[in-house]
């Protein structure tokens, strides 16, 4: 184990060095599993580490921090594959308590509690495949007991938590530009260059191997990590989640599958079953409005265009300004 470059990682990111030892323990338990195989940190691949993750849930180690650690581990290592692995077990985390809290909030605590009080949510280091028959539950629930409209604003909130600090430094280009347009035109010409020094370093960008014609791609099309103005509304769509298998596929089930970012549904797409609402897709619209409701200091409407569950080949969204946009 290179132990070295976690405990740095965790001294850097401002961990406590209590946080380093348990991380560095997760990662030594790890290891020891895998050479009683035999293998090695260095020799694994995505399945005995799978297999290990099963582990710890049957023994109830599967808490959020080990499986952290381990994420870590292999992106700090270069080990993009499993690292990739760990985002998918880990991209839905808090979701649904995130929309039982909106729900709460935008409706009452009674109708939350009787619309998904006895849902059970699949338990944390549970693979994709285990989630689309939940998913398909919790959206049954909700647009039976819900109004359309009130349903789509439960869904279409920041259920990923992100704080608005995150944004700050837009915030800041955004009151320098000229325009909203200027804004957004700026914006993508960042998006795509960050994009492109991750292709030519060959490290991950969030959960995706980036190629270069995968950057060509984003540079070719304005809405893909920005958005378009029309009017008073902005025009986005959603980069694909495994970009270059995307681009390389011409087959359209694997390609609204390649497509997809979310964890609770993608499987669904390549088994053809369960079939999950696509009013699903407006959690992700709340994910895509989120940054210029923080830049516009308002909530704003979203509507869902086009989606992969519907059988669309990409995700895209129409984000309502109401005159909110210089």
């Amino acid at each position: 184990m290179n132990e070295s470059i976690l405990r740095e990682h965790y001294a850097k990111r401002g961990f406590s060095s209590d946080s380093a030892d348990r991380a560095v323990g997760s990662v030594a338990a790890l290891e020891q599993w895998l050479n009683g195989l035999p293998s090695s940190l260095e020799l694994t691949n995505v399945d005995p580490v799978r297999q290990y993750v099963r582990h710890l849930m049957r023994n109830g180690q599967n808490d959020l921090e080990t499986l952290l650690s381990l994420a870590r581990y292999f992106y700090l290592t270069g080990r993009n594959d499993i690292y990739i692995y760990f985002t998918s077990l880990l991209g839905g985390d808090g979701v649904f308590e995130s929309i039982r809290k909106r729900l709460s909030d935008l409706v009452d605590c009674e109708t939350s509690a009787c619309l998904l009080g006895s849902l059970m949510h699949p338990p944390l280091g549970s693979e994709p495949a285990d989630f689309p028959e939940f998913t398909k539950s919790l959206m049954d629930r909700l647009e039976a007991g819900l109004p359309d409209e009130t349903m789509r604003r439960v869904l279409s909130g920041n259920h990923h938590e992100i704080p608005a600090s995150a944004f700050e430094k837009e915030a800041q280009f955004y009151r320098q530009a000229s325009s909203i347009d200027a804004y957004l035109a700026e914006y993508h010409r960042r998006q795509v260059a960050e994009l492109q020094q991750h292709c030519d370093t060959n490290t991950v960008w969030y959960e995706q191997n980036i190629t270069q014609r995968v950057v060509d791609f984003v540079a070719a099309n304005p809405e893909i990590q920005s958005a378009v103005r029309e009017g008073d509304t902005l025009y986005t769509t959603k980069i694909p989640y495994d970009p270059d298998r995307y681009l390389a596929q011409s087959d359209p089930v694997l390609k609204r599958y390649y497509a997809c970012h979310c964890p609770f549904v993608r499987e669904a797409i390549l088994r053809g079953e369960p079939v999950v609402s696509s009013n699903w897709c407006y959690c992700s619209g709340g994910f895509v409005k989120y940054p210029f409701e923080v830049l516009l200091g308002r909530e704003l409407r979203v509507t869902l265009l086009e989606s992969v569950l519907k059988g669309d080949p990409v995700c895209r969204f129409a984000i309502h300004l109401d005159g909110a946009a210089k």
